[in-house]
């Protein structure tokens, strides 16, 4: 199976009626495999000669209604984020630029393929994009054949407002930037309680050994790695040392101390187990599969009323 192959298919999926896969398949594969047609040309190509047009026409959405398999994407919102990244296609060396854009119905990360001068707070209008699943979410791609554009005026809220936290069901997390969830800690995974991370890269070590740098003076950490379930659906959770020492009730220096004691991390593992049960209010991001906790609460939920909100949300869902 060849990525560009797939990619192209799925960019040609919603925009050529009656749309015949192993039809369409074989245009593909001839013009990029063997006629070395670059990706976006091809597409072009194949709309061209099956609709009279390059354009593709699934048009104007809000950003929470993206999904993977969408082209011909218009989309209008502010930049809330933008890095540069090198990365290699076909053995060659390529900059690219990625990031997060955000309107009032939500995020989603991009990555721009082609020329993207625009920076943090920007608001870009972008047309003939097209959406495709990575790290089993939704990520807009802006193609060499997008069209980008400043528009002159725009009632977008400002890149500190969008990034407020947004109340949604951990099924939903990725689709806003910051998220507020309701959920309990159901399990606490392996890897939790005192940790030991790499001075280089901040990767979790194994007996002072970093996968990238080797033998390290290792720094000492608190984390736990749980899982979340608010009843609609169920996350993988980080929580960093600050959360972990208020909610364990437990510092670094004790933890350290604990295992010194017992000459076994483990012991640190048992007691940040004891958070399993807890109903939370949590704030954070989701990266990738992993839902970065930045902030949380305590709260008792009357099981009655839990009830009645999820049976609420699967009718709405």
């Amino acid at each position: 199976m060849n990525n560009k192959v797939e990619e192209a298919l799925e960019e040609l999926k919603g925009s050529i009626s009656d749309f015949d896969e192993s039809e369409i398949r074989e245009e593909v594969e001839d013009l990029i495999l063997k006629y070395k047609v670059p990706k976006d040309q091809a597409v072009s190509t194949i709309l061209r000669k099956h609709t009279g047009t390059t354009r593709k026409t699934v048009g104007q959405k809000n950003i929470s209604e993206l999904n993977s398999g969408d082209s011909g994407v218009e989309i209008t919102g502010r930049i809330l984020r933008v890095v540069d990244r090198e990365i290699e296609v076909d053995s060659e060396p390529r900059s690219i630029r990625s990031g997060t854009i955000a309107d009032k119905s939500g995020s989603i990360d991009f990555t721009a393929w082609r020329d993207f001068p625009f920076e943090e707070n920007s608001v870009v209008e972008i047309k003939n994009a097209y959406v495709k699943e990575y790290r089993n979410r939704p990520e807009l791609q802006i193609g060499d054949y997008a069209e980008i554009r400043e528009p002159s005026e725009s009632d977008l809220p400002t890149a500190e407002q969008l990034k407020k936290p947004i109340k949604v069901d951990l099924d939903n997390v990725d689709r806003v930037y910051t998220a507020e969830v309701e959920a309990e800690i159901v399990e606490v995974m392996e890897r939790s309680g005192l940790i030991m991370r790499c001075p280089e890269c901040n990767r979790v070590t194994m007996a002072s050994e970093c996968q990238e740098h080797g033998k390290v003076d290792t720094i000492p950490d608190l984390r736990i790695k749980a899982v979340l379930d608010d009843g609609v659906g169920a996350i993988q959770a980080t929580m960093p040392k600050e959360i972990v020492e208020t909610m364990v009730g437990i510092t670094l220096d004790e933890a350290m101390e604990m295992a010194r004691e017992e000459m076994d991390k483990t012991v640190v593992y048992e007691e940040v187990k004891k958070v399993v049960g807890k109903s939370i209010v949590t704030v954070g991001r989701a990266i990738g599969n992993n839902f970065l906790v930045m902030d949380y609460k305590e709260v008792s939920w009357d099981p009655e009323e839990k009830a009645k909100q999820i049976l609420q949300q699967i009718k709405e869902a």
